[in-house]
């Protein structure tokens, strides 16, 4: 692995360590407000690099980066003064929440952000796959062709297409796709009645943002980032009724870890070197905050044992898919 490959791999550190450091500054403000006595905010894990006292906290900076932490005075023990433990169960529980409530805000800020600075408008629909033996392989299809039309029709989506197909069963249809810069004319000839699971022309095809970014105004990008990030959170939390409906695969739905999101996360940087643009490093930024936005509302401890506890947490797998079908 060359340099720019590590480089690439290494954005998820700066990328966690933000995320990290705004959920325990959500609980370290709303304690500080609450009166909640705060004895140290740290950030990183030990060893410790140095530290300095101000206001009566401790301020750490530890030299592992992906983690922080917020240490308040009697978080178990209800007899000491301005103690979390002795505090109103709705102060407490205001205190836990403000975590995952700046994870929201921190949604939000990225993906304003991505549309303030410029996101593509446009969708375009790719090739992702090519099955051997097929009316597609026949006709030229190749992974990367992105189809604009069918028999005519401009096509942006997915479902269009398939229902374009459809029509066209049996009959020879043309397909127009852009590939390297030119536009070529392709002619298939649709299967009526394909082996399963590979579709009338046998290829494999996707949605995704294309064209020229473009920025927006800053109503506009924070609606989007609002917009954006509840719809996140909501897809989150239906996941598991999805999946227990049978509406989604379990690998749809599945948590993609450390290891997944760092491979996202250099998959984000390698489309912004290319690309030159930083949407892309912040629509992950914003799905990665979103989704433990939502994680650590869970009450399960191994994903945020609590302020003074090391914070870790798993975001959803919808936040790494790409909506795909075969046609």
């Amino acid at each position: 692995m060359d340099i720019s490959n590590v480089l690439n791999y290494l954005v998820i550190v700066p990328i966690l360590g933000f995320l990290m450091i705004a959920h325990e500054f959500g609980h370290f403000i709303v304690a500080k407000k609450s009166g909640i006595m705060v004895e140290e905010f740290a950030i990183g894990f030990p060893p410790k690099l140095f530290s300095f006292v101000r206001g009566g906290v401790q301020y750490s900076l530890n030299l592992i980066p992906l983690g922080a932490y917020v240490k308040m005075l009697g978080e178990e023990d209800p007899t000491e003064p301005r103690s979390f433990a002795s505090q109103p169960k709705r102060i407490r529980a205001l205190v836990l929440a403000a975590g995952s409530g700046m994870n929201f805000l921190v949604a939000v800020l990225a993906f304003t952000l991505a549309y303030g600075i410029g996101y593509p408008d446009s969708s375009r629909l790719s090739i992702l796959e090519v099955m051997p033996g097929t009316p597609g392989e026949v006709a030229g299809f190749q992974k990367g062709d992105v189809i604009s039309q069918v028999n005519g029709q401009p096509v942006t989506s997915t479902d269009q297409f398939r229902s374009l197909i459809a029509k066209a069963e049996g009959r020879p249809t043309e397909v127009v796709v852009e590939r390297d810069g030119q536009t070529l004319t392709l002619t298939t000839s649709p299967r009526v009645n394909p082996p399963p699971d590979q579709g009338a022309v046998g290829i494999k095809i996707g949605s995704e943002r294309g064209g020229q970014p473009v920025s927006h105004g800053p109503l506009e990008s924070i609606g989007w980032g609002i917009r954006m990030t509840v719809g996140l959170m909501m897809t989150t939390l239906a996941a598991p009724v999805m999946l227990f409906q049978g509406l989604v695969s379990p690998e749809a739905v599945r948590p993609i870890g450390l290891p997944g999101m760092t491979q996202v996360a250099a998959g984000a940087a390698e489309a912004t070197v290319k690309s030159g643009f930083l949407y892309p490093i912040f629509l992950i930024t914003g799905a990665f905050s979103a989704g433990l936005s939502v994680a650590n509302m869970l009450p399960l401890p191994a994903l945020d044992g609590g302020p003074s506890r090391s914070w870790s947490s798993r975001p959803s797998g919808a936040a790494g898919c790409r909506p795909s079908a075969r046609a």
